[in-house]
């Protein structure tokens, strides 16, 4: 692995205004790959090479098309690049592509950048002078570019050469290196294939590493490769980081599932979307707002998709203004929080503004929610992760898409995490209030089952799980419910909750109900009623009889002998003692020596035996029963 940091810079300017040659001259590669394009001296796809400028830096340039037919190539070229050499020909000056060009740059947040006033062979100073005054004026249009350097340059002469590599030294100086330790991504700008070497797609690598031997996923389509073989600018590389555009040979999927804007990513937890909140901003000067409603292309890396704009209030969003929106997607993407893209008309296809994503996927009610979107994009890494957390309130922050949600390292997000003051439950991010939040909805829940159900003496834990899976984690949920019970609030009876003081509330006639049913029960001994006849001979609803035989049970009056036979305790516990006696001499009992003894039919004395097994008093063997642990 290179221990150089990696940077892109990539060109801009209108058609005809001599990029590929520039590019040429600075260094000696010749970016036109068409032969059409050589033809017709036009530029119409990504051409790329090495720039050596500074032995401590490893700097690729993407020269990209100007004419505007082939802006769309220009937009999959601008992903990535750290500086913009803006390129204006000095028997012209600044034209419309320029425009368009510099306001993509302003969008994507590119903020170093170098102007060179190429063609200045072919003008007098005094021309020199006025397109050096204009393109002054325009950068002056935004204080980002006000200190950009103009170099006056002539591919042809190699006049101005060497002043230009210096402007673009010093406009590199001071960038910071991306993240390694961050979620490989990287954008697809070409893919072909070699014959020895099968499948080979380039692009810049956006965020964290790939290696040779890595497996990596492709979106779309989520087929998986291996990685065979890297290089940068035709050197081999074991490794490659950020920052640097690279070559990747992939083995196990072909050139056509893995075409420009596709791209590569490590198969951890990344998720498409079909949905992303956005704060659009639209640019000035321009006729058409935003409407609401409206079909426009969205250009993420190098993947165009069409989307429809949704507006917080139906309103337009005016030529200079900013808004939050959602975008709703024809096609997935694979964005991560913070992305910024560029938006363009269906028709006709000219720029119209930008986008930075700020939730993945929000769901329908999403404007109630714009307030946190600020921080999670502009805010320090604790503001933003607390934002996030305070969105996802007691269903919390998935630790392990936390990277991916918020558009930040994970190593920055441990730390943030205890400055904003949050708490981990499991593997999720919650307020520090989070706990005391779910023990309400705990408490409440327990509330409204007692209020459902009267009759029975608590809930069961199930049901506290199932009413609180829609408001909250899991996790969270239970960690309420363990400090409920440490504290008191809750009491626990087995399988079942219950507010301290709660008792089954019954009516009159249900109160009677249950001591007829007990007597009833008692008073058979070994051969009760099943469950259907004590309904019919006692006339009490299934429903009410199943409480109250619920209660007889937990009661300790009666046992379950089966769903439909409940057998009093009593007469049980007498007929274990007798099986102990019977038994005790350690022969096995065959059936009919247990119906010999205690005078029940089939009905009665099969279920009773097999309880007797379950309950591990008895074990059935081919012989007969004998004692589990003989006295």
């Amino acid at each position: 692995m290179s221990d150089r940091r990696g940077i892109v810079i990539g060109t801009a300017g209108h058609v005809d205004h001599g990029k590929t040659a520039l590019v040429r001259a600075l260094t000696g590669v010749e970016t036109d790959r068409w032969l059409e394009e050589r033809k017709r001296g036009l530029t119409i796809d990504l051409g790329f090479a090495r720039l050596d400028l500074d032995p401590a830096l490893e700097t690729g340039i993407v020269d990209v098309p100007g004419h505007e037919d082939f802006l769309k190539n220009m937009l999959a070229g601008a992903t990535g690049i750290d500086v913009l050499l803006l390129v204006v020909a000095a028997d012209e000056g600044p034209m419309p592509q320029t425009h368009e060009h510099l306001a993509i740059a302003r969008l994507l947040n590119i903020r170093r950048g170098v102007v060179a006033l190429t063609k200045s062979d072919r003008v007098d100073g005094d021309w020199l002078d006025l397109a050096h005054e204009t393109t002054r004026e325009l950068l002056d249009e935004d204080s980002d570019r006000a200190s950009w350097e103009i170099v006056p340059v002539s591919a042809l002469t190699g006049d101005g050469i060497e002043p230009l590599r210096e402007a673009l030294r010093r406009a590199m100086a001071g960038i910071r290196a991306r993240g390694v330790d961050d979620r490989f991504r990287l954008p697809v700008d070409r893919s072909f294939s070699i014959r020895g070497t099968g499948t080979v797609v380039t692009g810049t690598v956006w965020s964290g590493s790939i290696g040779v031997g890595d497996t990596v996923s492709v979106f779309p389509g989520g087929h998986s490769a291996r990685v065979r073989a890297l290089q940068v600018h035709e050197d081999p590389r074991p490794c490659v980081t950020a920052g640097r555009r690279c070559a990747v040979a992939l083995v196990g999927v072909a050139p056509a599932s893995v075409e420009r804007g596709s791209v590569l990513f490590d198969p951890s937890e990344w998720k498409s979307s079909e949905r992303l909140g956005v704060r659009v901003r639209a640019l000035g000067g321009r006729d058409r707002p935003l409407m609401h409603g409206q079909r426009l292309r969205v250009y993420l890396g190098t993947r165009e998709v069409m989307a429809r704009l949704q507006t917080a209030d139906r309103r337009p969003v005016a030529p200079g203004a900013t808004a939050w929106a959602v975008l709703a997607l024809e096609a997935p993407l694979l964005a991560r929080t913070r992305d910024r893209a560029i938006l363009r008309f269906y028709s006709p296809v000219t720029t119209i503004g930008g986008i930075r994503v700020a939730e993945l996927n929000p769901p329908p009610g999403w404007p109630a929610r714009t307030e946190s979107w600020g921080p999670i994009l502009d805010g320090a890494a604790e503001e933003a992760l607390a934002a996030a957390v305070a969105l996802r309130g007691l269903r919390g922050l998935p630790v392990a898409t936390s990277s991916i949600l918020l558009g930040r390292r994970d190593s920055t997000l441990e730390t943030a995490a205890e400055e904003a003051g949050c708490v981990r439950i499991g593997g999720r991010w919650f307020a520090a209030d989070a706990v005391a939040e779910a023990r309400e909805a705990v408490e409440e829940s327990v509330a409204r089952l007692h209020a459902a159900d009267r009759r029975a003496p608590g809930v069961s834990k199930e049901a506290v799980r199932s009413a609180m899976t829609p408001v909250c984690d899991l996790e969270l949920a239970e960690t309420a419910v363990r400090r409920l019970l440490a504290d008191r609030r809750l009491v626990e009876s087995g399988p079942r909750l219950a507010l301290p003081g709660h008792a089954p509330r019954l009516t009159e006639q249900e109160e009677e109900g249950r001591a007829q049913l007990a007597r009833t029960i008692e008073a058979a001994g070994l051969q009760p009623p099943l469950v259907a006849e004590l309904g019919r001979s006692l006339r009490l609803d299934r429903a009410v009889l199943d409480d109250l035989l619920r209660l007889l049970q937990e009661s300790g009056v009666t046992k379950a002998v089966t769903p439909e036979l409940h057998v009093a305790a009593a007469a049980l516990e007498t007929m274990e003692a007798q099986v102990r006696d019977l038994l005790a001499d350690g022969a096995p009992a065959p059936p009919a020596r247990f119906k010999e003894t205690f005078g029940l039919s089939r009905k009665y004395l099969i279920p009773l035996l097999e309880y007797l097994d379950r309950e591990g008093v008895t074990r059935r063997t081919t012989e007969g029963r004998t004692l589990v642990q003989p006295t």
